[in-house]
């Protein structure tokens, strides 16, 4: 049995633990821990029977970025790899609110901790239709000059007439990502 599979099999049998935990230790186990070796988590998804998502499916969110994406049979939450130039590995779920991040938080200082040098983002806030976009995160720079990302994103609904309809929800992911150098004057 996969590694993956038993974390989250020791998961699904505590009581006390939420759908965000169970997606921070999915995150842990597959951007931080397998990433960026793409092949790895190819295997994981294999080994835990994640459905592969169509091409025509992942182009509706990555438009032409080259990508591949994953159901994790877990009431829509999805595990994506976006291939370079913005090499990034997430995971990503639907939830009725953002909730509690300090588990999240928690298992990005071991990271950080480990890989060193890391420095807060300015957070990022962009109205893009009726959905505003919300992401922090830190960042370090690779000697190769390379910058590697960890963040949190939230997504949610602005517009009032959709809201009023029942769309409040949130969707919420974290994202491990290798980005290019920055060109010059960015």
């Amino acid at each position: 049995m996969s590694t993956l599979l038993l974390l989250l099999a020791d998961i699904a049998d505590l009581k006390s633990d939420s759908r965000l935990e169970r997606m921070t230790a999915i995150y842990d186990m597959v951007c931080l821990r397998s990433f960026p070796d793409d092949q790895a988590v190819e295997a994981l998804m294999k080994a835990n029977k994640a459905r592969e998502l169509s091409q025509e499916d992942v182009k509706v969110t990555m438009r032409d970025d080259p990508a591949r994406a994953w159901d994790l049979n877990d009431g829509g939450a999805t595990l994506w790899i976006e291939y370079p130039p913005y090499h990034a590995c997430s995971v990503r779920w639907n939830a009725s609110e953002v909730g509690d991040l300090t588990r999240y938080h928690a298992i990005a200082a071991i990271y950080e901790k480990l890989t060193g040098n890391y420095t807060p983002v300015q957070p990022y806030d962009d109205q893009q239709g009726d959905i505003h976009i919300h992401a922090v995160g830190k960042k370090r720079i690779l000697p190769d000059k390379r910058t590697e990302s960890l963040f949190v994103f939230e997504q949610h609904i602005t517009d009032a007439k959709r809201r009023k309809a029942g769309e409040t929800g949130f969707s919420l992911r974290f994202v491990h990502q290798f980005a290019p150098p920055a060109e010059p004057g960015e």
